[in-house]
């Protein structure tokens, strides 16, 4: 009976090769045809598929909308130097015997009032509607970044799952062919059935790691699929390469402390803070004001023609009590955190330059070491399997040699996923987004 299941085993193909078998046969081709997509694409596919997302999303459209109310705002801002038009419209209706009203039973007034100075109130007012201006700016484009970035991380993820997918298809034809050896050597008698189920065994590790790793790969589809909202197909995307550093580690962190949106709208804040206090201090000083009205009809007698009077005033805005000092106090404390705020975006985008910068440099190094490892596994697994033949290794040997061999391809795919989004991120942060769309890698 143990010699009838062991022929069994040794000659029928097991359910996990027809299923192997199936799953290559499938990988293969959808691996040929996002080949031969990738091929016949542009080398570059990150550009336009961050174009398209900051064309479509909708928390870019949101950002431009409010930029438009506050370049509406400096409009209201200016305006609030011209003089202040209003209309008043009375009718009176009153006894016989009162002796105030013996005129017109209606009196219409038009009046324009003139300020003439107001301690700079206007002035802050209009500084702090051009502020917002320059917030809403940075904050668009700091929504715009940060959907860069997002599908920058997408698009590494998907190369990642890509490659590490190729990697585990290519070793499992390896160890399937490693498996065809073994078998016909049992079948000679010069194998123990020990070397069948090893392989066995290594090639139902390979088969659960890839289908982890495509899981992997249409997550980070669907993810830039809600990105660009529709769906976006495996054959979609090509292979994009690595940027260069360019400048060194100063000059670039000079540069993305230059252009990087979070310090320039926290710059921006503070100027919108300091404009407040400017208007707090303005409102506990007098206004004066200049006033011309046009009355027609008067409530004294009847008939008379229409009077026109200028004035010239003082008013007051003090608030009640000492509310305007406590509001002045509120507003310096505001402006005193906006400036700490900037320093602390600041020390935020220089964290994430030096990070980056080390991150790329490591990976780069990285990225050498694994390629010369890879070719000196492949020649190892080629020895083996030569001195398998010749009785000078043992099965285990060539198992292990075709292991060390996919999992350092693996390690490949991992580092060369991770370089592109670094560097791609690290130029996003030095170069500004709109260059690094426009200008070629």
């Amino acid at each position: 009976m143990l010699n009838y299941s062991l022929q069994r085993l040794i000659n029928m193909p097991s359910p996990l090769i027809e299923r192997g078998l199936i799953f290559m046969l499938g990988a293969c081709l959808s691996s040929l045809l996002l080949l031969a997509h990738a091929l016949a694409a542009p080398v570059q596919v990150l550009e336009p598929l961050i174009s398209e997302v900051l064309a479509s999303h909708p928390s870019q459209k949101s950002q431009a909308l409010l930029l438009q109310s506050a370049q509406a705002g400096v409009d209201s801002a200016l305006w609030q130097f011209y003089p202040t038009p209003s209309v008043s419209v009375e009718q009176a209706s009153t006894s016989p015997s009162d002796l105030s009203y013996q005129g017109d039973s209606s009196v219409q007034t038009l009046s324009l009032k003139q300020p003439l100075w107001t301690g700079g109130r206007l002035t802050a007012g209009l500084q702090k509607a051009q502020a917002n201006i320059a917030v809403s700016q940075a904050s668009m484009n700091e929504v715009r970044q940060q959907l860069a970035l997002r599908v920058v991380q997408g698009y590494g993820d998907w190369m990642g799952a890509y490659l590490k997918i190729l990697a585990n298809e290519k070793s499992m034809a390896s160890h399937m062919r490693l498996q065809a050896l073994v078998k016909r050597r049992i079948r000679g008698g010069i194998a123990p059935l020990s070397d069948l189920k090893l392989a066995i065994s290594r090639l139902e590790a390979l088969e659960s790691d890839t289908s982890v790793v495509r899981a992997q790969h249409d997550i980070a589809l669907a993810r830039l699929g809600q990105l660009l909202g529709h769906p976006l197909a495996p054959g979609a995307l090509a292979l994009a390469t690595a940027r260069g550093l360019g400048a060194g580690m100063p000059a670039l962190l000079d540069q993305a402390l230059a252009i990087y949106p979070g310090l320039l709208k926290a710059k921006s804040l503070a100027k919108v803070q300091e404009s407040v206090m400017a208007e707090r201090q303005a409102d506990v000083l007098p206004e004066v004001y200049l006033r011309a009205e046009q009355q027609y009809g008067n409530f004294s007698y009847r008939g008379g023609a229409p009077e026109s009077r200028l004035f010239i005033g003082v008013s007051s805005r003090f608030g009640a009590g000492l509310s305007g000092l406590s509001a002045i106090e509120g507003a310096k404390a505001q402006y005193l955190a906006a400036l700490e705020e900037v320093e602390a975006q600041g020390r935020i985008v220089s964290e994430q330059v030096l990070a980056d910068y080390a991150l790329a440099a490591s990976t780069m190094d990285r990225l050498d070491a694994l390629q010369a490892s890879i070719r000196a596994a492949q020649e190892v697994a080629l020895s083996y399997d030569r001195q398998f033949l010749a009785g000078r290794k043992t099965w285990l040997d060539v198992m292990n040699a075709a292991r060390e061999l996919a999992q350092t391809e693996v390690q490949l795919a991992d580092v060369e996923s991770a370089q592109v989004v670094v560097t791609w991120r690290l130029a996003i942060y030095t170069q500004g987004l709109t260059a690094v769309l426009e200008a070629q890698p």
